[in-house]
């Protein structure tokens, strides 16, 4: 059996290629797959500190949506007393004569 041939020589350096190839796949197969491992947990880090804010500042929230809401019902409780001033005005005029 020759093993010196050129032909022999060129599948060496075919198969060593393959392998080196392959090699250089798995690794970045291996990357991809720990990095889409990290993406989720940096995600899950990022929605569970938001979540847990939310959750801690919800008492504050929910005391300033409370004034807000109770300002606004004053104002227009203001707006339609307002309104109702110039009959309440031409009522106290006709008294009044």
């Amino acid at each position: 059996m020759i093993t010196d041939t050129p032909e022999h020589d060129k599948l060496d350096e075919v198969l060593t290629l393959t392998r080196e190839n392959n090699r250089i796949l798995r690794s970045m197969h291996r990357r991809m797959v720990w990095s889409q491992v990290l993406t989720f947990f940096y995600w899950l880090v990022i929605l569970g500190v938001a979540g847990w804010s939310f959750y801690q500042l919800q008492p504050y929230i929910m005391k300033y949506m409370n004034a807000y809401q109770t300002i606004m019902k004053s104002i227009d409780n203001l707006d339609q007393q307002s309104k109702s001033l110039p009959n309440n005005l031409q009522g106290i005029l006709d008294k009044v004569k």
